[in-house]
C-alpha cells in the first residue's frame, strides 16, 4: 500500500497520557487511523499512523510533546485466515526482518489496516505491490 510515517510519543505510564495524546491530535482535526501502546515500567510510547503527520508535528511542538517519526509499511490486508501469514511469509523470503506489527478489525469489516516496522519498508512496498500485481 504505502511507505508511511509513524509518529511516536513517550509518556510516562499513567492515568490520562494517552487522553492527552489523542485530545491535542482531535482538537485540530487530526484523525487517528492506527495506534499502538507499548510500555516499560512507569514510562512506554505511543506509536500513531495519522491522516496528517506535518500538521500532528506542529500539534506536538506547540504542546511540547517530545515524539519522533520514522518510515514504517502500511497496507490493507483482508481480513480473513491466512492473510497476515502469506505477507509475513513473502517479507522472510526477501529477507526483510519485520521489527514489530500491529493492526485490529472489526468483525464483518472487510479490510485491516496493517502496520509494519520493518528493516526495509521501501523493498516491502515493492514486494507487495508485486504480488497484488500477480494476484
Amino acid at each position: 500500500m504505502a511507505v508511511r510515517k509513524q509518529l511516536t510519543v513517550s509518556w510516562q505510564n499513567r492515568a490520562g497520557e494517552l487522553a492527552k495524546v489523542c485530545r491535542v491530535l482531535s482538537d485540530v482535526g487530526i484523525n487517528i487511523e492506527a495506534l499502538a501502546t507499548a510500555e516499560a515500567g512507569e514510562y512506554g510510547a505511543v506509536r500513531l499512523v495519522v491522516d496528517d503527520v506535518d500538521m500532528a508535528r506542529e500539534v506536538f511542538h506547540k504542546s511540547q510533546v517530545a515524539h519522533t517519526t520514522i518510515d514504517v509499511f502500511v497496507i490493507e490486508l483482508p481480513n480473513r485466515a491466512g492473510s497476515l501469514a502469506d505477507i509475513a511469509g513473502r517479507l522472510s523470503e526477501e529477507k526483510i526482518n519485520i521489527e514489530y506489527f500491529y493492526s485490529a478489525v472489526a468483525p464483518g469489516v472487510e479490510r485491516a489496516l496493517g502496520v509494519f516496522k520493518v528493516s526495509d519498508p521501501w523493498r516491502a512496498d515493492e514486494i507487495t505491490n508485486m504480488m497484488e500485481a500477480n494476484d
